[in-house]
């Protein structure tokens, strides 16, 4: 019973087994006033995404399909396509401002990853 009052391994510090490296520290710091001043150097450069364009597939019904159809062939539309955009489009342009702006900022995100699936390709 002495015995294991007394284990050495208890008392002694084991080292950690893991080489954890050197600490890592990044190399440009900021803090929430240089977010607020446009002015600041460190603040990212947001310029327009580079597009890519490549064809991709919806589901919808042939209800859908039927009336984007009739758009086209009556002569109002060029394409099937051209009658769902301009459809999307005028959409788009009657919603309230914050949700056009949540779109914005979501339509860049989209846009944003599909050039980084298409660049790695």
């Amino acid at each position: 019973m002495s015995n294991l009052l007394n284990n050495p391994n208890l008392n002694s510090k084991k080292s950690d087994p893991l080489d954890r490296g050197k600490d890592i520290k990044p190399t440009n710091t900021f803090s929430i006033d240089d977010l607020n001043n446009p002015n600041s150097e460190q603040v990212r450069n947001v310029t327009e995404t580079d597009r890519v364009t490549f064809y991709a597939n919806v589901r919808i019904n042939n209800h859908i399909k039927n009336k984007a159809e009739a758009l086209s062939s009556i002569g109002l539309f060029k394409s099937q396509k051209d009658a769902i955009s301009d459809a999307l489009d005028y959409y788009i342009d009657s919603l309230p401002a914050e949700d056009k702006r949540r779109y914005k900022l979501q339509l860049e995100t989209l846009e944003e990853r599909d050039v980084r699936i298409r660049n790695k390709k």
